[in-house]
């Protein structure tokens, strides 16, 4: 999938690296019945992956400190062959765009599990997210915060004064980015929380976002939507730092 949508984002005109891709969820082989009398043997390794623009002068643009890491807290999960761990990971570049510094982090974290998840959200603000530069985190939650009970992960890092782009900008829409169906082929969106958020701690404003793939124009000719979530883009403001 990483191929592919860097080589979709090359056919566009874009250009991108990978700057970091880093595993998570790493299910070891493991026999399931799927018909009668018919076993499959599947693994599963899912990744965070972070790309930046490569078209934009280094002089003006620069990355530094790449960090990557797998949270402690983790799911156990029993398999024939015994208990492995569902591991959820962040990765993290610190950027110089001009005279503006911030630190960029993309994660996923725990699905099923709530204190799992909330355990996991203290501890990205606790590590990566623990600098004196700007912060810009960009996850998959799996935390609702919208509609209302916003799930209490999210509320974690309201409280831990982060800001939600989308709220920022668009303050009474639901901005609904979960979840179709896992086929993806339901032909009326099932779309019916926001849990995929873009959160900003420090000297930053957001000026845009907007969703992708959650309209029912952007589905395939053979009526496929383009992910079972929506994508989140925002642009943003950073003060610019004085040192």
């Amino acid at each position: 999938m990483l191929a592919e949508l860097t080589a979709a984002l090359a056919a566009q005109g874009g250009h991108y690296q990978v700057v970091l891709n880093v595993s998570e969820i790493m299910l070891p082989a493991t026999p399931g019945l799927i018909l009668p009398d018919t076993f499959l043997c599947a693994s599963v390794t899912d990744y965070n992956v972070i790309l930046a623009r490569t078209d934009i002068n280094p002089q003006s643009f620069r990355l530094s400190n790449a960090q990557s890491g797998q949270f402690v807290a983790a799911v156990p999960f029993t398999t024939p062959f015994g208990v492995v761990p569902i591991t959820r990971s962040w990765a993290s570049v610190d950027v110089k765009f001009h005279a503006s510094k911030f630190r960029f982090i993309g994660t996923h974290l725990e699905s099923f599990v709530p204190p799992i998840r909330e355990a996991q959200g203290a501890e990205l603000r606790a590590g990566p997210a623990n600098t004196t530069l700007p912060v810009i985190v960009a996850m998959d939650s799996n935390a609702q915060a919208f509609p209302l009970p916003q799930d209490p992960t999210y509320v974690d890092f309201m409280a831990s004064g982060y800001n939600d782009v989308w709220s920022e900008i668009f303050p009474s829409a639901p901005g609904l980015t979960c979840c179709q169906n896992e086929s993806d082929n339901n032909p009326v969106s099932e779309l019916y929380q926001r849990i995929d958020v873009i959160l900003t701690l420090g000297d930053i404003e957001g000026q845009k976002i907007a969703l992708f793939g959650a309209d029912p124009s952007t589905r395939t000719p053979d009526g496929l939507w383009p992910s079972d979530h929506a994508g989140v883009a925002a642009s943003v403001i950073i003060e610019e730092d004085e040192d």
